[in-house]
């Protein structure tokens, strides 16, 4: 039968104080079982989670936002760094990649969150989500958004005016995402409202997922990022430049493993990454924008 550890043995074994064990409890982060009221420890499930616990400390596990130029970033990474250290991409949106930023699911996340009320990026749904976390933002680029209609613009869609008074069918992004809120706000800036929009309710994850849906006649209109418009190919009406951070909670910053991931960050090498990506301005790629 496999040995079970007490509480205070487990604290003793991690060189850790009880309230700390206790905590780790509580955030479901360490294998436990409760019999009779006691809490106890598999100690071959703690073995396998230290050893999980070192293996992930040598990689870096990044959320947020869906962008090409990223991807081809931690791509590159972890082609250089193979086997030793990789990078792992959760593409679940700018909101929620700060929320998971919040609950310590990720090292790093990245968002271009606009925000309606000051017309600032990032740093106000930061101040809101992470009061209670000390955290470094980073720039990688500027990208250009705007409507991705098909080759020609045969409905001749000039801006969102169009969109909403013609009633031409608009595929939406996720809730939660930044090209979301983006349009959220362009539409408020206008006094154009999203519920009087065909399709406002018609979500998909990614800007390609867009595009595509705009190429198939599924959609007569989409936001989006201008790569994707000379992807497929479809024409782009540009509508506004945003700024696209990485966030980066302090304590993670000195390590050697991000110090590492962070020398890629650099205009020189960015810049070879976005040789073939119209769309990107990499002006402040590196610069620290914000730190707590």
């Amino acid at each position: 039968m496999e040995e079970l550890l007490t509480t205070k043995e487990l604290s003793d074994f991690l060189r850790l104080n009880e309230k700390k064990v206790y905590q780790l409890i509580k955030e479901g982060g360490i294998p436990h079982v409760r019999i009779a009221g006691k809490w106890l420890f598999p100690k071959g499930h703690i073995q396998r989670w230290i050893d999980e616990r070192v293996q992930r400390e040598k990689d870096i596990y990044m959320v947020g936002s869906d962008d090409i130029l990223l991807a081809r970033l931690l791509a590159l990474y972890s082609r250089e760094h193979f086997p030793q250290s990789l990078t792992f991409y959760s593409s679940v949106g700018s909101m929620r990649g700060i929320e998971a930023l919040a609950h310590k699911k990720g090292h790093a996340c990245c968002a271009h969150l606009l925000d309606r009320e000051t017309g600032e990026y990032n740093l106000p749904f930061l101040n809101r989500h992470l009061a209670s976390q000390k955290y470094i933002v980073v720039n990688l680029c500027y990208r250009g958004q705007g409507l991705l209609v098909p080759k020609g613009n045969p409905l001749g869609i000039k801006g969102l005016e169009d969109v909403v008074k013609k009633g031409r069918r608009f595929i939406n992004r996720n809730e939660g995402s930044g090209t979301r809120l983006l349009l959220e706000y362009l539409l408020n800036e206008k006094g154009l409202a999203g519920k009087e929009m065909v399709g406002f309710a018609d979500e998909v994850d990614t800007h390609l997922e867009v595009a595509l849906k705009v190429l198939f006649g599924e959609a007569a209109v989409g936001l989006g990022i201008e790569y994707v418009a000379h992807l497929l190919p479809l024409d782009f009406i540009p509508l506004r430049e945003e700024r696209f951070d990485l966030v980066i909670p302090k304590e993670l910053w000195p390590t050697q493993i991000m110090q590492g991931f962070l020398s890629y960050v650099d205009p020189a090498v960015i810049q070879r990454l976005a040789r073939s990506l119209p769309g990107y301005n990499l002006k402040d790629t590196g610069k620290v924008i914000f730190e707590t």
